[in-house]
């Protein structure tokens, strides 16, 4: 087997690029981080600050998982824990929901 054109790998990974930045999902979940986390009144550095560690985030996890499904076994290995890490981000996900909802009714 050939291995890949330089090309290749730039096109694969400007698609893998796109793909990511239209996902609206990725927005809504850091923005619900973000909401339920971050103080009222963040510094001008963090708000400065956060755009590109994100990217830089994002993009590090997705090398990685990229790298590393390419191969058999953590690819079997994800599949067969696939329900349990899907119901463990849920509950994450739920546990951000729910600050955000008791924050809210806080009297202020």
């Amino acid at each position: 087997m050939a291995p890949p054109s330089p090309n290749g790998i730039l096109r694969s990974f400007g698609i893998g690029l796109a793909t990511q930045i239209s996902n609206p999902k990725t927005a809504i979940v850091y923005a619900s981080i973000f909401a339920a986390l971050l103080p009222a009144s963040p510094p001008a550095w963090v708000l400065l600050t956060l755009p590109p560690a994100v990217f830089l985030v994002e993009t590090g996890w997705y090398a990685v998982v990229a790298v590393a499904f390419s191969a058999g076994r953590p690819r079997a290995a994800y599949l067969r824990s696939k329900a349990w890490i899907d119901r463990l981000a849920a509950s994450v996900i739920g546990a951000l929901g729910i600050r955000l909802v008791m924050d809210a009714a806080k009297p202020s």
